[in-house]
């Protein structure tokens, strides 16, 4: 069998991708300028050379099949390097020492700028850029490419990818409210008195939620009904700032807005169900020097004297 790689264009990756975007060859054709029966037999020699169906076809088009979508994950990966390449070579020509690209989860924000304020120490001409998302898709990046770390909440499902990690803390999580929320001029409060507020939440599924939920369970209490979800760090401060919404957060992140005398803290007892923010990056891309002194610098910046013992690496 011939070496189908060989016969690959970058084109060939887009015309890939697409197909697996659109499922449909007729949209591809229109978008890509070509004709479908053109399209058609490249795919079907593609899938001839390489001894795989890279698509299903059903009633209302294509499908990417298990092999297909393997197939995707290198296409979309190899366009977004081949893009990353472009980038940092016109960057270079301005004088930039490398460059690095940050997906950061909203709890973690502290600890990534204290990182970057070391890192820009070093290195005064890097390019760097960061994007603030939720884990899930900020980790879908990470495998395509899109970014070169990832720093969140550890999950399970996380752990299972593909990925090099380390834990950079663990604490337990908290209530708060506006610095002159009712509840946090109390000495104690119990769960009925947060009940009697409007909560906002993070979404259902992401790590810090399942800590809240697993919380909730043990008490034996639910959430409000008229319950909100957020996945804006900003969002979620702004109207707890703004009235009586109360809100959950790592204790570690509430204890800097509480510095700055931009939230409280309520005096609910910690919630003894802990979450862990760590660092994701890829296994097989050897890390630059600006990434091994940002991960140094996250390692040493977010290790607090009571949660020093927690930053072991596992690669």
């Amino acid at each position: 069998m011939s070496d189908w790689t060989q016969k690959l264009k970058v084109q060939h990756l887009r015309l890939l991708v697409c197909i697996g975007e659109q499922g449909n060859l007729s949209k591809v054709a229109e978008i890509m300028n070509i004709t479908q029966p053109a399209l058609s037999k490249w795919l079907s020699s593609l899938e001839e050379d390489i001894g795989l169906a890279l698509f299903e076809r059903h009633s209302k088009g294509l499908r990417p099949s298990e092999g297909g979508r393997l197939m995707l994950e290198h296409a979309r990966r190899l366009l977004n390097d081949l893009e990353r390449s472009r980038e940092d070579i016109e960057q270079f020509k301005l004088g930039a020492q490398g460059s690095l690209l940050i997906g950061c989860s909203p709890v973690a924000t502290d600890c990534v700028s204290l990182a970057l304020l070391s890192l820009i120490k070093d290195y005064p001409n890097v390019h760097v850029q960061v994007v603030e998302n939720v884990m899930t898709p900020l980790l879908q990046s990470l495998i395509s490419g899109k970014v070169d770390v990832v720093v969140g909440r550890v999950g399970g499902k996380a752990l299972q990818l593909p990925l090099n990690y380390r834990v950079l803390y663990t604490e337990p999580v908290c209530f708060v409210g506006r610095c002159n929320h009712p509840l946090a001029t109390r000495d104690k409060i119990s769960w009925q008195d947060l009940l009697e507020y409007r909560w906002i939440v993070w979404p259902t599924g992401t790590p810090i939620r399942v800590s809240i939920d697993n919380a909730l369970v043990d008490q034996g209490v639910m959430l409000p009904e008229n319950y909100l979800e957020s996945s804006s760090m900003s969002v979620t401060v702004n109207m707890v700032q703004a009235s009586d919404i109360v809100s959950i957060l790592s204790w570690r992140l509430a204890q800097r807005y509480m510095e700055k005398g931009q939230l409280a803290m309520l005096p609910l007892p910690r919630i003894e169900q802990k979450g862990s923010v760590g660092v994701f990056w890829r296994k097989d891309n050897a890390p630059s020097d600006a990434l091994l002194r940002f991960l140094a610098h996250l390692t040493s910046t977010s290790a607090e004297p009571e949660n020093a013992d927690n930053s072991n690496a596992r690669q």
